[in-house]
């Protein structure tokens, strides 16, 4: 007698597609206004690419790329403020405290501008050492020097500006931060233009305008803030809470220390990218910059992949929040895929259209073409943190990154430039860390939560 093929009930399917097509709804609505502003903030980097390929060479593309590495290191240790923030406002907003909530606001602001100049001074006094210790080339020593001692009066603005706007969005108030920054890169493309194009001031150009467009957005950003103080008609005589200060410390000095650990990886990265050249260090520079564009939606994944988790797991426990976590993830892998032949494909024309060098652009293929089969790691692996942090294991995600993506990053680095010779040797560590990111991620995901009392779920 045959066997009757097993079929999943019509009401189960119609079931999982609803569920499906709701993941998918609020994965648009959530991402969307990550993705937008993503896309704002690397205008502003992006700004300035465009004006060194108008009107400037491939050398200051290399001057740019090793003080970027610099500013890495500075601004991954801006954002753990920014977080705190956030973390203590939301905090002071659930107790219903509104003098607390003002402390919150007016210390985390004072500390931003502390932190910002202090972080100012600092790399105009490490500028020759920075320098030195990169191994820059001698002929472009000197605009480096004076273009990282100019950006650095940029950090004050960006902080603050990050600060004020995390103040806004927790109040309610999230159109403000995104004009504001929509106003700054208005300002921006008009002011590099006559800095850099008009007045010739080479990549100095970018960095003034930079402050002008950065200070300009922060002063909108205090104006929305004091308004909403208004509107709220709090006041209060405690503009700096030594208390508020030391408890966001508390809160933020392990995501500090990661950031720094992460920083000087990237210094560390540099110091063996500048002895291929200058060639090669540019190549690498528009090679971050193309990444980070290529990311941009990989990483707006990130708000949906939190919420969504917290809100599926509360409804279904494991099953529930697998099932919603599956969508992502395939969306996240299809997109990664489709990268491989789009880089292949448009790759050329953004690093010759930006770097006006056939080597340049040689160089920034040869390194692409691997790092691009291998995006699909680095795709499983942000949804997976993210939705790991939506659980509330932000420490586990700490140690994640601490160990894949530091450690095994910099022991593969070390391994690959003894072992191997040229620039694949220095970009092998970013898949092989991503892979090894996946993996682990994977295994403790679905191992933890990929089974469910009442029904098993394979993935």
């Amino acid at each position: 007698m045959a066997r009757t093929p097993f079929r999943i009930p019509q009401s189960e399917l119609t079931e999982q597609r609803l569920e499906v097509r709701d993941v998918l709804r609020k994965t648009v609505r959530f991402g969307t206004p990550a993705l937008m502003s993503s896309l704002v903030v690397f205008g502003m980097n992006f700004l300035n690419y465009i004006m060194m390929a108008i009107f400037l060479d491939y050398r200051y593309i290399a001057s740019y790329g090793i003080v970027y590495a610099y500013t890495t290191l500075s601004a991954g240790m801006f954002l753990p403020l920014v977080a705190g923030t956030g973390y203590y406002l939301e905090r002071a907003q659930k107790e219903k405290d509104p003098y607390k909530v003002q402390k919150v606001i007016s210390t985390s602001m004072i500390l931003s501008v502390l932190i910002g100049v202090g972080s100012t001074i600092f790399a105009i006094l490490i500028t020759p050492g920075y320098i030195w210790q990169v191994w820059t080339p001698e002929e472009i020593k000197e605009v480096t020097s004076t273009f990282l001692r100019y950006f650095s009066f940029t950090f004050t603005p960006i902080l603050y500006y990050g600060v004020t706007s995390i103040i806004l969005i927790q109040s309610g108030e999230r159109t403000g931060p995104v004009l504001s920054e929509i106003s700054a890169l208005a300002l921006h493309g008009s002011f590099s233009y006559i800095f850099v194009g008009l007045f010739g001031w080479d990549i100095r150009g970018c960095a003034i305008s930079a402050i002008v467009a950065q200070s300009a957005a922060s002063l909108i950003n205090t104006y929305l803030v004091l308004r909403l103080r208004e509107k709220n008609g709090v006041k209060t005589t405690t503009y700096f809470d030594w208390e508020t200060a030391k408890n966001i410390g508390k809160e933020i000095w392990k995501p500090v220390a990661i950031a720094f650990l992460a920083g000087c990886f990237a210094i560390f990265l540099q110091f063996y990218i500048d002895e291929f050249g200058m060639e090669t260090i540019a190549a690498f520079t528009l090679l971050f910059v193309f990444q980070d564009l290529l990311f941009i939606p990989i990483h707006a994944m990130r708000a949906p992949a939190r919420r969504l988790s917290k809100e599926y797991f509360d409804r279904g426990k494991n099953y529930a929040l697998v099932s919603a976590m599956n969508p992502l993830m395939i969306i996240g892998v299809f997109y990664a895929l489709l990268l491989i032949p789009f880089t292949r494909l448009v790759g050329p024309v953004f690093f010759m259209a930006l770097g006006h060098n056939a080597e340049v652009t040689e160089i920034a293929m040869h390194v692409l073409n691997l790092l691009s089969t291998f995006y699909v790691f680095y795709a499983i692996s942000t949804v997976l943190s993210a939705s790991l942090e939506g659980l509330g294991k932000e420490k586990l995600t700490v140690q994640f990154n601490f160990w894949f993506n530091l450690l095994t990053r910099f022991g593969i680095l070390l391994l690959g430039v003894k072992l191997i010779q040229g620039v694949l040797s220095i970009a092998g560590c970013f898949p092989a860390s991503w892979a090894l990111s996946a993996a682990a991620l994977s295994i403790y995901y679905y191992a933890t939560y990929s089974v469910d009392r009442k029904k098993k779920y394979s993935l």
